[in-house]
């Protein structure tokens, strides 16, 4: 079964690092429930589909060469997890920061809320 731990890295790599369109999907489709609910300061979405399109979106806000990195080490009880954030250019200073906070349920996110830094 896969951990909280696990998830949470995959999540960041495979999804939210991931310029491919389709590949990004695939991860969706392993790495969440069905019925995944995606909260973040904008918006909450439910459902693989709809967080496609919401992650689509964030990333085409963004500049080309920028990457998410972890910020310090994950943190988690039984099937919940955190883990810290930031983005930026590759190799440059961050822009912005932030925190994932998971739920998992058999083996995949079934809840994730992104938490901006003020």
């Amino acid at each position: 079964m896969r951990t909280p731990s696990e998830l949470i890295d995959r999540m960041l790599d495979e999804v939210f690092n991931q310029a491919d369109a389709s590949q990004r999907a695939a991860a969706i489709q392993d790495l969440f429930t069905e019925d995944i609910t995606f909260t973040d300061a904008d918006r909450t979405v439910i459902g693989r589909d709809d967080l496609v399109e919401a992650v689509t979106g964030l990333l085409a806000e963004g500049a080309p060469d920028f990457a998410f990195v972890h910020n310090g080490p994950f943190k988690g009880v039984d099937d919940m997890g955190m883990r810290a954030w930031s983005l930026g250019p590759r190799g440059g200073s961050p822009v912005v920061g932030g925190l994932d906070v998971i739920t998992v349920v058999d083996g995949r996110i079934a809840r994730l809320w992104t938490i901006l830094d003020s």
